[in-house]
C-alpha cells in the first residue's frame, strides 16, 4: 500500500443549507483517539510527497481538529521529512484573520464553494456579498493557493457565463464548474446549457487572447486519450468521522444511510480498528472492486459505454454518476449528455485558439 492522497472527514456538520447537497448532515466531529490512530498507522504508507485533505460538512466547524491532525503529522515527519501538502473544501463562510494565517502558514491548498450569481439562489441568502469579501482577503496571502468551486442546477444554469466571469474578474487563479445531476435534467435544460456553454466559450477565448491562460478547469487543454479509471483506493483513501475507511470521500457521502448493502460491503474497507487488524488481507479483496471503475466497464441505458466514439476522451467519475440515482457503474442519459456538450464546446474552444 502506497498512497499519495489521504482526506480526514473531520465533520458532517454544516451551517449552510444548500438546496442541491446530497449529503446528510449530523453533529459529528472526528475525535482525538480517532486521529491519533489513524496517523499511527497510515502515516508509513504515505509516499514521498502526498497530499493531506481536510473535508466535511463545513471543515472549518472542526478547526481545532485540522490543527490538531497537522501538529501530529508534523512531529511525526521530523524524521522521514515527507513533502505534505495541505488542501480544504470550505463554504468560506467562518474564515477569520486566525484561520487564514494559519492557512498560509501551512501553504494550503484551498477549495472554496462559491456559485457566482447563484449563490443566494442555492446556497444561503446574504452569503454572496460575504463570500466575495472573503475571497478578496484570501487573495491577499501569498501562500493560499485558491481555486473556486460552482455548482449549477437546472434552476440556476442560466447564470454559468456571467458568473465565471464575474468570478475571474475577481482575480481567481483556478475555478471549476459542477452540477447537481440527483434530479433528471430535462430537455430545456439540456439546450440552455449549450448556450451558456457557447456563451463562456466566446468569454474564454478573449480572455486567452489577453492573458495567454484558461483559468476554468473544465476547459483545460488536456486532450490526452486513454481509458479513464477511477484511482480510489489505489493511491488515495479517505477516513470519516466515525472511523470508517473508504477509497474516496464521496463513496462516504454517496453510502450514507445504505449500510450494510450489498454496494456498501463492496466499497468499504470497514472501520479503522478492523483494517488495523486486517489490512493485508481486506485491502486486495475491496480494491479489486474499485479496479473496475473503469470507463469500459460503465454503460448507460442505450449501450455499454465501450462502444461510444467518445470513449477515450470521456471522463465521467463512477460516483457523480451514482449520485444522479443510478448505481455504481451506470451513467444515466443526463449525465452522458452534460459530459458530452462540455467535451463538444472544449474542443471547439481549442480549434479556435489553436487556429
Amino acid at each position: 500500500m502506497e498512497f499519495c492522497s489521504f482526506t480526514f472527514i473531520v465533520t458532517e456538520d454544516c451551517n449552510f443549507n444548500c438546496t442541491y447537497c446530497y449529503k446528510k448532515k449530523n453533529k459529528i466531529y472526528i475525535t482525538e483517539s480517532i486521529i491519533e490512530k489513524s496517523i499511527e498507522f497510515f502515516f508509513p504508507y504515505l509516499s514521498k510527497e502526498c497530499y493531506i485533505n481536510f473535508y466535511g460538512g463545513e471543515p472549518l466547524l472542526a478547526f481545532d481538529k485540522i490543527k490538531k491532525i497537522i501538529y501530529i503529522l508534523k512531529s511525526k515527519n521530523k524524521k522521514l521529512k515527507k513533502k505534505i501538502h495541505y488542501s480544504m473544501t470550505s463554504n468560506g463562510s467562518l474564515i477569520n484573520d486566525k484561520i487564514l494565517q494559519f492557512l498560509n502558514q501551512y501553504k494550503f491548498s484551498l477549495m472554496i464553494s462559491f456559485d457566482g450569481y447563484a449563490q443566494e439562489i442555492s446556497r444561503k441568502k446574504g452569503s454572496f456579498e460575504q463570500t466575495v469579501s472573503i475571497i478578496n482577503k484570501i487573495l491577499n496571502y501569498p501562500h493560499i493557493k485558491l481555486e473556486i468551486n460552482s455548482v449549477f442546477t437546472q434552476k440556476t444554469i442560466g447564470n454559468i457565463s456571467k458568473s465565471i466571469s464575474f468570478i475571474l474578474g475577481l482575480g481567481i487563479p483556478q475555478t471549476n464548474i459542477s452540477f447537481n445531476t440527483v434530479e433528471a435534467w430535462n430537455k430545456t435544460s439540456i439546450h440552455k446549457l449549450k448556450e451558456e456553454l457557447t456563451s463562456l466559450s466566446d468569454y474564454l477565448y478573449l480572455h486567452y487572447k489577453k492573458t495567454g491562460s484558461i483559468p476554468l478547469n473544465n476547459f483545460k487543454d488536456d486532450f490526452e486519450k486513454g481509458i479513464f479509471q477511477c484511482t480510489a483506493g489505489k493511491d488515495r483513501m479517505a477516513l470519516t468521522p466515525h472511523g470508517n475507511i473508504w477509497g474516496c470521500y464521496l463513496f462516504s457521502d454517496y453510502f450514507q444511510e445504505k449500510e450494510k448493502t450489498s454496494e456498501y460491503l463492496k466499497y468499504s474497507f470497514g472501520n479503522l480498528d478492523f483494517f488495523i487488524k486486517n489490512h493485508k488481507t481486506v485491502y486486495p479483496k475491496i480494491l479489486s472492486n474499485y479496479s473496475k471503475l473503469r470507463m469500459d466497464h460503465y454503460w448507460t441505458s442505450d449501450k455499454f459505454c465501450m462502444l461510444c466514439d467518445n470513449i477515450e476522451e470521456c471522463r465521467i467519475c463512477p460516483m457523480d454518476a451514482a449520485f444522479s440515482g443510478s448505481i455504481i457503474g451506470k451513467v444515466t442519459k443526463w449525465v452522458c449528455q452534460i459530459n458530452k456538450i462540455f467535451l463538444k464546446e472544449k474542443k471547439l474552444l481549442w480549434q479556435r485558439i489553436k487556429s
